[in-house]
């Protein structure tokens, strides 16, 4: 395999789950290939990004730059559909946050019969809805802590699925009819609780959380035996896509590295 040079494009700097299992993956494919970690100040922005795109082969992008990033490069349907980017190649953007969103609920053979209420309205919760089109689901409900924002995604999807806005207080009333709740914030992720009340639960068959780290939600649903998906599993699947974009996808050694990271 030819060496060649990845990062994550962040702000603030964290140790992120790619960082750390990429690593592993060169390890067990023998290259000297590597991925680093690209810490921007939002303010520094537009005076680096140019710099650090000729620098590297392929990146990944997080939050503040999804959007941000997409005038300084050539963007794919999809991408340009959601409006974010998260996986960067020779100077062109891919969203691959949807894919690895649905092929994470196939790999666990969920159906998706029955209300489905999604809990967040920004870059990751318009990947899920787009995913979900693509399922062939034409309707779902969105609840955000800010109104406007659920609101304002009603509107952007509203040529190929309905989307149903309510405010942060209508969550425990939504909440007791629906089959399928998903958690598309970062709350959790610093062990915040969402304001759910736990009786309100009892018809809800699956719980899909996008925080990769274990979260209150995640262990109120295991506490009340409902099925769960978390981030882990869907940044695995977007994971495979970005190697894939990058031509660096080695199906047995990435499970390895996963696997050993895990450990």
């Amino acid at each position: 395999m030819n060496k060649i040079k990845l990062g994550i494009l962040q702000f603030p700097h964290k140790i992120t789950l790619s960082e750390k299992v990429y690593t592993e993956y060169f390890k067990f494919l023998n290259s000297d290939s590597s991925y680093n970690s690209i810490t921007i100040n939002s303010e520094l922005f537009d005076f680096e990004i140019e710099k650090i795109l000729n620098s590297y082969d392929g990146l990944n992008v997080t939050v503040p730059f999804k959007e941000k990033i997409m005038k300084y490069i050539d963007v794919i349907e999809d991408a340009s559909v959601l409006k974010a980017i998260n996986t960067i190649y020779n100077k062109i953007g891919y969203n691959t946050d949807w894919i690895g969103f649905i092929n994470s609920l196939k790999e666990s053979n969920y159906n998706l019969n029955g209300k489905i209420l999604i809990f967040g309205a920004g870059g990751v919760a318009r990947a899920i809805v787009y995913g979900l089109y693509k399922l062939g689901i034409d309707k779902v409900t969105v609840i955000n802590r800010t109104y406007e924002r659920a609101l304002n995604l009603k509107v952007e999807f509203q040529k190929i699925i309905n989307i149903i806005p309510h405010p942060l207080e209508k969550l425990n009333n939504e909440l007791k009819d629906t089959s399928i709740f998903i958690n598309a914030s970062s709350l959790g992720m610093f062990n915040e609780k969402l304001p759910i009340e736990p009786s309100y639960l009892k018809n809800i068959k699956l719980v899909y959380d996008v925080v990769y780290y274990n979260t209150p939600l995640q262990e109120l649903a295991k506490e009340l035996n409902i099925n769960l998906i978390t981030g882990e599993k869907m940044w695995y699947y977007q994971a495979i896509e970005n190697l894939k974009i990058w031509n660096i996808y080695d199906e047995s050694k990435f499970k390895k590295a996963f696997q050993n990271f895990k450990k």
